[in-house]
């Protein structure tokens, strides 16, 4: 026997609610209303605040995708100026050769090994070591390095840095709204159950298939146990709409 089945994310629910919404108000038209006044303004409020915060919610995420991807963006660029940076360094201090101790200006190892970027910290830390490494270096009487420069890498740097910046925020305002609709979706299946309630207790001296087939009128679906036979007027549907 088919067993009535429940929306379990926060599209599912407002579908279902919205197609309670229709059908009420179509059945209230044919003065067979099922579920009361009161209900229906439940309904309609208890909809309309879950659909706000649903709409936040994926405006939220969007914003925080867009903020990580940016920063993944800029972490990617950093990265490559870093590396290249350090690998025209080694180069020229062989070319020209400067003494390897040139490279701890730049606090990097004398052997030329860049340190590991495990954190994202790392890599900004290495950035900010190359800035203040050349302008020591020059001090020092070192040529500016070139191809790219310090100057070129710490653009980039400073790039990192703020979508390092925006992605806190970001990150705040999802949670807070994940968080409020999460707390939203108890109340909103307790009023889903109470619609499926008021539909079957409608129904209750009715053949269980009409039952169900109103049931399905107002958003409600079933699952069908393995090689259980589905009832007629839902194949009649599918197939139509298959056509």
């Amino acid at each position: 026997m088919p067993y009535l089945i429940y929306p379990q994310s926060d599209f599912g629910r407002l579908k279902l609610l919205d197609r309670v919404t229709v059908t009420a108000a179509d059945d209230a038209e044919l003065g067979k209303a099922i579920l009361p006044a009161e209900l229906l303004t439940d309904i309609e409020t208890q909809k309309s605040a879950y659909q706000s915060v649903y709409d936040k919610f994926n405006a939220s995420l969007s914003t925080k995708s867009k903020e990580v991807r940016e920063k993944q963006e800029c972490f990617s660029n950093l990265d490559l100026y870093v590396r290249d940076f350090f690998d025209v360094l080694k180069r020229r201090t062989i070319r020209l050769e400067h003494p390897a101790e040139i490279l701890r200006f730049y606090n990097v190892a004398i052997n030329g090994e860049l340190p590991d970027f495990r954190k994202d910290e790392d890599l900004l830390k290495t950035g900010e070591n190359i800035v203040k490494g050349d302008a020591n270096a020059i001090a020092a009487g070192f040529p500016a390095m070139e191809n790219p420069s310090a100057e070129e890498l710490g653009v980039v740097l400073t790039a990192a840095k703020k979508e390092m910046a925006e992605i806190v925020p970001a990150d705040r305002a999802y949670e807070m709204v994940q968080k409020e609709l999460g707390e939203m979706r108890m109340p909103i299946d307790e009023l889903i159950r109470e619609i499926a309630d008021y539909i079957q207790f409608a129904g209750r001296r009715d053949n269980p298939s009409n039952v169900r087939r109103t049931m399905r009128t107002y958003g409600f679906e079933y699952r069908y146990l393995k090689n259980e036979p589905v009832e007629e007027d839902i194949v009649e549907t599918e197939t139509a709409e298959n056509k």
